[in-house]
């Protein structure tokens, strides 16, 4: 699932990588037709505001948000275990996963981050994609409703994911989490107070997850990059 992949893709860090194949990464989503004409539509605008913007106004945005807010971090057992044993032991069990499935991880990543994850997730039947971004929906539910109050464009990545999920998140719980945290960025004290305190979610089955960080020539090449032969895409899809 390619359109699983250019997801992933679009949460990692921006380069100049990013504002060059941007309209490649619609073509993807728009001819695999696993989003709805709403779901594109957001997601476009996304892939709009950072051909538009400069590219150290995005890079900007993209650390404001997910590098120096703690809630809306995108690794993901850092939401269901902090820092924690457990989260160390779910990220070697899921490095495992990967190894099996033959993904292995570049220099500097962590199985708990996100795109990594749905890079993974991409490799799966569709059915046990669906299954498992369903298994995250409340933590996918919860970042991506912070990044609507900070009228954030990524939030439409996040209300993707969802779609493509096989069941709806626990809005309640949802909401509960928002308004404990609704995604700003604290300030040193609440930094603190953040790390501290028990995270949103408890280990349930809506909270497994994936992590690290690659660099965006690694993502793309993984998905079967150059964007622009058409040829390739009609062969990998």
């Amino acid at each position: 699932m390619r359109s699983i992949k250019v997801l992933s893709f679009l949460l990692t860090y921006p380069s100049a990588a990013h504002q060059e194949v941007l309209p490649e990464c619609m073509e993807i989503l728009e001819k695999e037709k696993g989003l709805s004409a709403k779901a594109l539509q957001k997601v476009s605008e996304l892939c709009q505001w950072m051909e538009s913007r400069p590219l150290l106004d995005v890079q900007e945005e993209y650390v404001d948000l997910f590098d120096r807010t703690p809630s809306l971090c995108l690794h993901l057992f850092e939401n269901i275990h902090g820092d924690s044993r457990e989260r160390g032991q779910a990220m070697v069990d899921l490095d495992e996963i990967y190894k099996s499935a033959g993904l292995e991880m570049s220099l500097g990543e962590m199985p708990d981050f996100l795109p990594l994850f749905l890079e993974y997730l991409s490799t799966l039947p569709p059915e046990e994609t669906y299954r498992n971004l369903g298994d995250v929906g409340n933590v996918l539910g919860a970042i991506g409703e912070r990044l609507k109050k900070r009228q954030s464009h990524y939030s439409s990545v996040f209300e993707a994911l969802l779609e493509m999920a096989d069941r709806k998140p626990d809005l309640k719980e949802i909401e509960e989490a928002v308004k404990k945290d609704s995604g700003k960025i604290p300030d040193l004290a609440e930094i603190d107070q953040q790390w501290e305190e028990q995270f949103a979610f408890e280990n349930t089955d809506q909270t497994t997850g994936a992590g690290g960080c690659p660099a965006a020539e690694d993502m793309l090449r993984r998905i079967n990059v150059p964007l622009t032969n058409d040829k390739t895409q009609k062969e990998t899809v």
